[in-house]
């Protein structure tokens, strides 16, 4: 009996040890367990294509969710070819474990497949697919259904039109008319450009769901009021840049079983663009020219580009009258002789200019005595660095305003008939034994005139002062801007009749001479100039 007992106590205590170990395999299967029930599943999150995932909470959603999901059929093959279509993930939050789904929706509703867990197949039932093509998230696929997309063609570029006023009824999957509105109308004020010379033409989007369209109350007329019996831009055949504003009606009916109707009012400016016309003016210039590039038929915004190896700002065009344009590019002295390609593109039409940089002659070495004080005062290189910063940020955004036409008014001397004591490029010594790590060696950015104390000095254009201060190696120092990127500087100055912001005339007095700054003790005026920022021979404007 004492053996019975004892047997019978150790089976016992080993079902009792064993108890964990059931705990664990029977979590580890609940937990690796793909399964989902209606009672199981806490939520389900939904994330359609190209939008954000959307969370349901509530019983409602979640028994649909589940419920279609459980109640799929299980099939061995895909009936259709998903490659390429974006899935909708499903994702059932059991509480211990998060099992997700991918659904390859359609609107023929036997073939909407669902990919599970382990990659198994299933099909939706179709009363089920029915249902769920009428849910607000899955709208996005009756986009075919939609008004079509009206775009404004030209050559590669494509422009999107929208109506501004829509009425429009298409069906879902429940065979009942629905409305559909344009997520954005249009205000009837865009503007879109064509290019004469490119393929032109308005197009909408193809539509199985619809008929073929029809116009109605076609309407093209130019800014000065021309009207023009046409149906298409394609039509457009003109021989100056226009602005036409265009109306129309585009109407798609019911008949023949169409899935999707109605009609779409659009207004809207087309700009008739005939490409830029560039001229380079000449082919050989030196260090410190400047190279004018012309354009007509060029317009406020237009975009033209350039490529070469010359080390140039941003190129940017300036216009003279409303269809003609400048643009100046500095020819600085970091530039080494040498022939340079300018590759400009002008509505897509590239040309491509072969230019010449010859040296310029800086004359020769002019060596001026220079004390230590002055060095460290005025003439250090961190001196003529904080000079240059300064130089930068006033030069580093062009303002928008031309004060002057290019090609029509002419710089003129700041100081009158006077012969420079100093011109552009030259080279200049700096006559002091004791200066470590410096040359001394400095290049004069632009004309020295040596004049009698008093003389006025006048602005060589009408502009716009943008600098008014002290620099130490220039003293007083004014800075001018005058349009189309060029800037003019007055440097020594004894006194100073403008400021920061004030409008000048051309010939305006803006100081007198004076020794201000390192003058070598003489009363100077420093005179340069500058495009955005790159100086350039002040002759160029002359």
């Amino acid at each position: 009996m004492a053996k019975g007992k004892g047997g019978k106590g150790k089976g016992i205590l080993a079902a009792i040890l064993c108890l964990p170990l059931a705990f664990i395999v029977y979590f580890w299967i609940s937990y690796s367990s793909q399964s989902i029930t209606l009672d199981s599943v806490k939520s389900v999150a939904i994330k359609t294509p190209g939008s954000d995932e959307v969370l349901f909470e509530s019983q409602g959603d979640i028994d649909f969710f589940v419920d279609m999901l459980i109640n799929s059929s299980s099939i061995s093959t895909a009936m259709r070819d998903v490659t390429g279509e974006a899935p909708v993930y499903i994702t059932c939050d059991r509480g211990d474990k998060r099992i997700e789904y991918k659904l390859y929706p359609t609107l023929n509703l036997s073939g909407c497949l669902l990919v599970g867990p382990e990659s198994k197949l299933y099909v939706l039932q179709q009363d089920t697919a029915k249902q769920l093509m009428l849910r607000d998230e899955f709208s996005y696929l009756y986009s075919s259904h939609f008004l079509p997309t009206l775009s404004v063609v030209s050559g590669e570029n494509k422009y999107t039109v929208n109506p501004t006023e829509c009425d429009w009824s298409y069906y879902k999957s429940d065979d009942e008319l629905y409305k559909y509105t344009p997520a954005e109308l249009s205000s009837g004020n865009e503007t879109f450009a064509i290019i004469k010379g490119k393929e032109n033409t308005l197009e909408f989007g193809a539509s199985v769901n619809t008929t073929p369209f029809e116009l109605s109350n076609v309407s093209y007329v130019a800014e000065n009021g021309t009207e023009y019996s046409i149906k298409d831009i394609s039509e457009l055949d003109l021989s100056v840049d226009t602005l036409l504003t265009v109306e129309f009606t585009a109407k798609w009916s019911a008949i023949n079983g169409a899935k999707a109707y109605g009609e779409a009012k659009y207004k809207f400016n087309i700009m008739y663009d005939i490409p830029a016309v560039l001229e380079l003016s000449k082919h050989d210039y030196r260090q410190g020219d400047v190279i004018v590039i012309g354009a007509t038929h060029l317009n406020q915004n237009e975009e033209i580009s350039l490529k070469t190896m010359l080390n140039v700002p941003i190129m940017k065009f300036g216009m003279i009258d409303k269809s003609k344009g400048v643009a100046l590019i500095p020819v600085g002295l970091i530039n080494t002789p040498g022939a340079y390609t300018l590759e400009l593109n002008a509505g897509g039409d590239t040309i491509s200019e072969v230019i010449n940089v010859a040296l310029i002659d800086n004359g020769e070495w002019k060596t001026f005595a220079v004390t230590n004080e002055q060095y460290e005062e005025m003439l250090s290189l961190e001196k003529m660095n904080e000079f240059n910063e300064e130089i930068a940020n006033v030069t580093e955004t062009r303002p928008e305003e031309n004060y002057f036409t290019y090609g029509v008014n002419k710089f003129k001397s700041p100081v009158g008939d006077k012969k420079a004591a100093l011109g552009f490029g030259q080279q200049i010594n700096l006559g002091i034994a004791d200066i470590s790590g410096d040359s001394g060696e400095r290049t004069c950015n632009g004309v020295v005139y040596e004049v009698k104390a008093g003389t006025s000095v006048r602005s060589a254009q009408a502009g716009k002062v943008v600098y008014c201060g002290t620099l130490a190696p220039t003293g007083n120092t004014v800075i001018v801007y005058h349009g189309y990127g060029v800037y003019s500087y007055y440097y020594h100055l004894d006194t100073v009749n403008v400021r920061n912001g004030y409008e000048l005339n051309d010939g305006e007095i803006i100081g007198t001479a004076g020794k201000s700054g390192f003058t070598n003790d003489k009363t100077v005026l420093h005179y340069a100039t500058s495009i955005d920022g790159v100086f350039v021979d002040p002759a160029c404007f002359y």
